[in-house]
């Protein structure tokens, strides 16, 4: 039977105490399962290696490289074996070809992945403050800091009002008022509005921070889906209708013969891209 390395830190002075390893019986949870349904609307993992790819975005295959054991435990006294409870892999999309590390569990499910779900995904033409909060949040949730992450949502959330709502909506202090008066005033898709209308964690704000109540990864995750569901709408979409009409260079410095029209929706708030020849990306011209 193999053995490993297993330290004991300064109890009993036994540091390089070496004790037999129970992983190869294991070991098949973390391989190639037959009998495992490959999903690929969930993350990747080395058993099911389909999903979106936390770099590109899109659903693809990986190509799975174990790097061993991460962290295990001691089955107890001298003799006893080692158990590994984690192991560490990377896995290389086939379409961006960029490796993302997922650290699974005894049971080959996947715990954390780096970059985050969501992280290196956004549209250049984000807003700036919007997409490091909502980046920081994704950071948050991929660690089960769920409390940490549903506050840093919200102030993208605060952050996307501040960008793009109108003065009664910068005006309120809570969110669920001010995006009302962005639905109200038509700054914002219904369907968003009637999403956030349903989250307890947009509703859920006390008078300080502290008064925040428990998150569950549930709501923390759903809250999530919300800012990068409104992320899309308010500010990628429009980035790419106008890239596809030619209308939208991302590298420009400054607006070829025209400038940015101030009441053009597609342009507003953190859309920083530059017209071309001053076109107009709703009207074709």
């Amino acid at each position: 039977m193999p053995h490993a390395e297993y330290g004991l830190g300064e109890v009993g002075r036994r540091d390089k105490q070496t004790l037999p390893v129970l992983s190869p019986s294991v070991g098949a949870l973390w391989d190639d399962d037959p009998m495992r349904e490959e999903n690929p609307d969930t993350l990747p993992t080395p058993g099911d290696p389909t999903g979106p790819c936390p770099w590109c975005g899109r659903v693809s295959n990986f190509e799975a490289k174990q790097h061993g054991s991460l962290a295990g435990k001691s089955s107890g006294g001298f003799g006893g074996h080692y158990i590994e409870t984690h192991r560490v892999a990377t896995l290389k999309c086939s379409g961006c070809k960029k490796a993302t590390v997922v650290v699974t569990d005894q049971m080959g499910e996947g715990r954390h992945w780096y970059p985050a779900p969501g992280m290196g995904t956004l549209d250049k033409q984000v807003d700036k403050e919007v997409a490091s909060t909502y980046d920081e949040g994704m950071r948050c949730l991929s660690i089960g800091a769920n409390r940490a992450a549903s506050v840093m949502f919200r102030s993208a959330l605060h952050l996307f009002i501040k960008d793009k709502g109108n003065e009664k909506a910068m005006a309120e202090r809570f969110l669920r008022p001010a995006l009302k008066h962005m639905k109200e005033s038509g700054d914002l898709h219904k369907s968003l509005w009637d999403w956030a209308d349903h989250l307890n964690q947009i509703g859920n704000e006390g008078a300080h921070p502290e008064d925040y109540d428990e998150v569950t990864a549930e709501e923390g995750t759903v809250l999530g889906e919300f800012v990068r569901h409104l992320i899309k709408h308010e500010y990628e979409m429009p980035a790419q209708l106008l890239r596809s009409r030619g209308l939208l260079k991302d590298d420009d410095d400054e607006i070829e013969d025209g400038g940015e029209p101030e009441d053009d929706p597609a342009l507003s708030g953190g859309l920083d891209g530059r017209l071309v020849n001053g076109g107009d990306p709703l009207s074709g011209s």
